[in-house]
Order: structure tokens, then sequence, then C-alpha cells
């Protein structure tokens, strides 16, 4: 499964429709419906019902929208983290005092 794939179809589940969809993604069409039969086949599913009237989600697409977003959304706020330099590396350190009861000579 690809990541990229994923952000189409919920694009195109959002939208309605693959026209539309590429409108916003700047991409072909004929890509965005490759992509998704693509990930329909990896996935052994059937995410939209194709009509005239545009891409709706079936039972199991719901389902798959649902994990979908949540994945893109945990992806969105990694980048964010990491991006924006708010999670730096942190040093830890330890001070022990000498002292001789810490020494095991006989």
């Amino acid at each position: 499964m690809n990541i990229l794939h994923m952000k189409y179809a919920v694009e195109v589940a959002r939208l309605g429709s693959l026209n539309k969809a590429a409108e916003t993604l700047m991409i072909a069409q004929p890509n965005i419906s490759r992509s998704i039969k693509e990930l329909e086949a990896d996935l052994g599913i059937t995410i939209f019902q194709r009509s005239a009237k545009g891409m709706v989600l079936t039972p199991d697409g719901e389902e798959f929208m649902d994990y979908a977003r949540d994945i893109l959304h945990r992806i969105d706020k990694i980048e964010q983290s990491y991006r924006d330099g708010s999670h730096k590396k942190r040093k830890f350190s330890i001070s022990v005092p000498r002292a001789c009861y810490t020494n095991s000579m006989p």
C-alpha cells in the first residue's frame, strides 16, 4: 500500500469526484483513478462505488477511510513536530560525588 494512493483516495472521498480531486491535487485524473484501483487491488476491497454522478464510498470504503484519515493525520503530526524544531535532542546527565565507599578495594 502506498501512502500517496491513500491520500488520493481520501481526497476523492472528500470531494466525491475524481475530476475535482485531480484539480485540487494538480494530478491527471487517470493517474488518480489508476492509483485507487491499485489500492483497492492491494487491499482486496472496493473503496468506491463509481457512477456518472461521482464516487461514493462503499461500506468497506467507509471503514478504510476512518483508518486512512487517522494514519494521514498521524503522519502530518510527525512531520510538523520535526519540521518546526520542537523536538530537539535533550541531554541527560548524572553526577555522582566521589566517595571512599564507592571504591571496592580490599
